[in-house]
């Protein structure tokens, strides 16, 4: 055997070794793709269940002690209504108005 057929065998050998261990490394990813493609299935019946619980009087935060994640993606649909975050107030008397108002703010007879 000439040294440039020891050489080429050798390098046959460490490409099989190499080729083995990327085989292997191709059927993780397809098995891992396959597993991502499944989770994205649930996304959307997720959000609709999450809505639903919301809707029904728990919480995020409840939903989240019970171990439940917030939803990637919401169901499309209406916003969700928000509690009103200003305070109204009623106007104040004006100086000359001759009537006082209790501290409730109704007026004093």
């Amino acid at each position: 055997m000439t040294r440039e057929d020891e050489f080429l065998k050798r390098m046959r050998e460490i490409q099989a070794d190499r080729e083995k261990a990327i085989v292997s490394l191709a059927a993780v990813m397809a098995e891992r793709q396959r597993l991502k493609d499944l989770l994205t299935e649930t996304e959307v019946p997720y959000g609709r269940a999450y809505a639903a619980a919301e809707a029904a009087g728990w919480s995020t935060e409840e939903l989240a002690r019970l171990g439940a994640e917030v939803p990637a993606r919401r169901p499309k649909g209406r916003p969700r209504k928000h509690a009103p975050t200003a305070k109204t107030t009623l106007p104040a008397p004006s100086p000359g108005d001759g009537e006082s108002l209790d501290g409730a703010g109704v007026h004093a007879c």
